[in-house]
């Protein structure tokens, strides 16, 4: 009888110790993951981030478009080069974007606001030298509000999150910046080039 009841007990120990221990092994895979399902299951967005995808819907389009002027208008071949990267580059962004919202079910903007089209226009009826600084100082001017408008998108979403849109944003965010000091180290170059042949006439 003694050896029947420590049998009893030694079975339900070992019953609880299986238990426990598949508790722990579930909390070790997610920490081991270190992704919390709701980041791999995630398919809606607050409405702060569906208005960051629309916003880069447009801003994409107004540099597609700032691109073409560029490398039609463009008086140097860096202008023109730079141009028609953009265009390649926002192209691609672009449907990147649209395969990101239709993972969300988001409905993107299919035409610019009225004053990226007036300043569209702007900038196309520059012409000669003058383009190449308004050139630069608008394509330095929209990344910058771009960057911005990523940094107040990302702030709430942290680091370690890795779903579609973080991912999204955060690449987007770094490729923006590395445009936008390309563009602003040629709007010196530009600047201090005119600066020398104004000085030595």
């Amino acid at each position: 009888m003694k050896k029947m009841t420590i049998a009893a007990a030694c079975l339900g120990g070992m019953l609880c110790f299986a238990s426990c221990n598949s508790g722990s092994g579930d909390q070790q895979n997610t920490e081991t993951t270190g992704t919390p399902v709701v980041a791999e299951t995630d398919s809606t967005l607050s409405e702060d981030k569906q208005e960051l995808l629309a916003f880069a819907a447009r801003n994409n389009m107004l540099q597609i478009e700032m691109g073409k002027i560029a490398a039609q208008q463009g008086t140097t071949d860096n202008i023109k080069q730079y141009g028609q990267q953009l265009t390649d580059w926002y192209t691609t962004k672009q449907q990147e974007l649209q395969d990101l919202a239709q993972q969300y079910n988001v409905t993107l903007p299919q035409q610019m606001e009225e004053d990226q089209t007036q300043y569209l226009e702007e900038v196309r009826n520059t012409k000669g030298e003058n383009f190449n600084e308004k050139y630069w100082d608008s394509v330095a001017d929209a990344q910058q509000e771009a960057i911005d408008k990523y940094d107040g998108a990302l702030n709430d979403v942290e680091n370690a999150a890795g779903n579609a849109f973080s991912l999204w944003a955060r690449n987007t965010q770094k490729e923006l910046q590395a445009q936008m000091e390309q563009a602003k180290s040629a709007e010196v170059e530009l600047k201090n080039r005119d600066g020398g042949i104004s000085n030595s006439l």
